[in-house]
Parts: C-alpha cells; sequence; structure tokens
C-alpha cells in the first residue's frame, strides 16, 4: 500500500510540493488548518487521517507515540529526521531519502508503525 505522509510544522511546504511532484502522497503541517496546533494534536490528526508523520522534532513525538499506542490510538507511522543525518533545510537530501523510505515501505520492507529514523541512502 502507498504510504501517506503528514510533514510536521518544522518541514517546509516547498519540501511536501517537491515530494507530491515526485510521485509522493504528502502534505504539510504549514500553512495548513493543523498549523500551530500541540504536538498531541498532530499525531492525532495525522492518526485520523492515516498518515505517517514526518518530523525532525523526534524528543517530543517518540513519547508521544507510545502514549497514543498505550491509549488505543493505532498511528500509522512516525518517520523521524535526525539533526545528525540531515539539516531541515536540506530539502534535495530529505526528498531523496524519503522517496527511497516510501519505496520500501511500499514493497513492505519497512514499517513505520513504531517510528523509524530517516537516513541517507538508505
Amino acid at each position: 500500500m502507498k504510504p501517506r505522509f503528514l510533514l510536521d510544522e518544522q518541514l517546509s511546504r516547498r519540501l511536501a510540493e517537491a515530494a507530491v511532484r515526485a510521485g509522493l502522497d504528502v502534505t504539510a503541517v504549514k500553512g495548513s488548518e493543523l498549523a500551530g496546533l500541540d504536538d498531541r494534536s498532530i499525531l492525532l490528526a495525522a492518526a485520523a487521517q492515516e498518515r505517517i508523520l514526518v518530523t525532525c522534532n523526534i524528543r517530543h513525538f517518540a513519547p508521544l507515540m507510545t502514549d497514543l499506542i498505550n491509549s488505543g490510538v493505532t498511528p500509522k507511522g512516525l518517520v523521524k529526521i535526525s539533526a545528525k543525518s540531515f539539516h531541515p533545510g536540506d530539502l534535495r537530501g530529505i526528498l531523496r531519502a524519503l522517496v527511497e523510505l516510501a519505496a520500501r515501505i511500499e514493497r513492505g520492507e519497512v514499517d513505520p508503525s513504531m517510528g523509524i529514523t530517516l537516513k541517507r541512502g538508505r
């Protein structure tokens, strides 16, 4: 199944637009009705929309994933972008890695439901 992504607020709409041009199903928090909401609300919205949340905010979202799962909500997943691997402004690098990750998810090689870290060249 083709993955659907929601880009957290610190990721640009330009990245979302480039991802859509690359054939991915991506929307962005920035500039949407979700802009400015707290992290839990964004993760709940991603779950309700059956989207995998893509974020650089690892410290906040990892524990929220656990809390939501424990409360009975089943998020589609979490893609964490580490500052050690990517700068949030590295649109090309993040896009390439996201396209590759989407293909791997679609082939069943990767399950982002409990969280996965986006990596270069993987």
